[in-house]
């Protein structure tokens, strides 16, 4: 009972999370533009990107401590929750303490005005610009094990919660900068800002959520270190593939084909990929739970949990690549003003591998969510790889539709592993899966008809 309570409280507060930041991105584009103008936003866009790459030094620390301090606490060991809590917190604050003070001395001696072509007069800003940025991204490593705190608690929604204010609270800030000025590192301040304030609210939070797992100077381990590191790293793998596999195959098309050509697939990729938004939902409700069944070895429910989600991402992605194939086109022509012409039988082409993903996406959350995942994290970065080869080839020789199918590579090489593994985590076989995701559609679709069928006391 309390895992369906926390899976129907994670489903709902996931489903807003997703509404608010498609809210987000519909309202933050326009409101910038209309403050920077378009060039101003283009140069703002390329500014605030740099620093994302600094992103990797959190090396997965907050995800793995997040998946052992549930595992932990559902265990009744707190002593161990608590160990890994403030062992993590050390090590992660170490980190951003040293890159912050880098990046201090570093930043103001790089000419940023020369590679962003703007006047010499605004070195100053430019540089203080990256600092802010960069001191937001080392502030935000420490989120994960806030998260992992309240996962613990088996209060995962309300994380997820305040994760869906948080880009509304960087709006708010924002907006009160540019009202006084465009400079960029004002702008930067204000995310800053947003950071430290929604850090407080986080901390406090959860540490309520919680109060026996709290940090102590007396339970940091070196041992911990040991742990974080090996998983953290291979945690990593995940982020460095989607570089090489989103961002290097738009430098493999723009080698081989041109800008034109890039365009073409970076926004018509942007429309198809939506789908993948419902996968990462379904993922983030499933992840903490998983954790929990998983540790303490109730694996009968964790199964079962594993089927349902495998089934419903499926389900849903088939439903989702069928309407997109309907009304994909008129979508797209709407958005980009028919400035870019997609043929139907490339956007079939660009959604065709998403059913594939289906497959492994969502299974794989049974790897991540019991630290099992580093066969997953190898096999991701060698089919990423691959993936690259292959786009390259097939660009040369069938142009955009061969690039669009390239995403297949990874898919195929996944499917098989991640599916084995995953069944044998949960002690499940292939027969009782494939059998139990019927039942359980079976089972969706009568409980749905239950719910929508009039009483006759009530029809009369």
């Amino acid at each position: 009972m309390r895992t369906k309570q926390a899976l129907i409280k994670n489903s709902i507060v996931g489903v807003w999370s997703k509404i608010s930041i498609l809210l987000f991105r519909i309202i933050q584009v326009p409101l910038l533009l209309s403050f920077l103008g378009v060039e101003g936003y283009g140069l703002w866009l390329v500014i605030s990107s740099l620093p994302s790459w600094l992103t990797l030094a959190n090396m997965g620390f907050g995800s793995v401590s997040a998946n052992e301090m549930s595992i932990a606490m559902a265990n009744g060991d707190v002593n161990k929750a608590r160990k890994i809590l403030s062992s993590t917190v050390a090590l992660i604050f170490s980190i951003s303490l040293i890159g912050i003070l880098l990046i201090v001395s570093i930043v103001p001696f790089i000419p940023w005005e020369v590679f962003i072509k703007l006047p010499a007069s605004r070195h100053n800003e430019l540089a203080y610009t990256i600092i802010w940025l960069s001191s937001s991204v080392f502030l935000s490593f420490t989120t994960d094990v806030l998260s992992g705190r309240f996962r613990a608690a088996r209060r995962a929604h309300v994380s997820m919660l305040l994760d869906s204010f948080k880009p509304w609270l960087e709006l708010l800030l924002m907006v009160i900068v540019l009202r006084f000025s465009a400079r960029y590192d004002y702008l930067a301040l204000s995310l800053l800002l947003s950071m430290v304030g929604y850090l407080i609210i986080n901390t406090w939070l959860s540490g309520r959520s919680l109060p026996s797992l709290a940090f102590s100077f007396k339970a940091i381990e070196v041992s911990q270190f040991r742990l974080l590191f090996r998983k953290g790293i291979a945690f990593q793998a995940f982020p460095l593939g989607n570089a090489l596999l989103f961002q290097g195959n738009l430098l493999v098309i723009q080698g081989v084909l041109g800008p034109v050509s890039v365009a073409l697939f970076a926004t018509t990729r942007t429309l198809v990929r939506s789908i993948n938004q419902l996968m990462e939902m379904v993922n983030a409700i499933i992840w903490p739970e998983l954790s929990v069944l998983i540790g303490t070895n109730d694996l009968v429910k964790a199964a079962r949990l594993h089927r349902i989600g495998v089934g419903f991402t499926f389900i849903s992605s088939v439903v989702c690549v069928l309407i997109l194939s309907v009304f994909g086109h008129s979508i797209y022509e709407l958005w980009t003003g028919k400035a870019i012409a997609l043929p139907q039988h490339l956007l079939i082409l660009f959604l065709l591998p998403i059913v594939f993903n289906s497959i492994w996406y969502t299974s794989s959350v049974v790897h991540t969510s019991c630290n099992q995942h580093e066969g997953l994290a190898i096999r991701y970065l060698i089919a990423s790889a691959l993936a690259i080869i292959t786009c390259g080839v097939l660009s040369y020789y069938k142009g955009v539709e061969g690039a669009a199918l390239s995403t297949l590579t990874v898919d195929l090489i996944l499917i098989p592993y991640v599916i084995k593994r995953s069944l044998k985590l949960t002690g499940d076989t292939m027969s009782q899966f494939i059998a139990g995701i019927g039942h359980e559609i079976k089972l969706g679709i009568s409980t749905a008809k239950q719910m929508l069928r009039v009483p006759k006391k009530v029809a009369e």
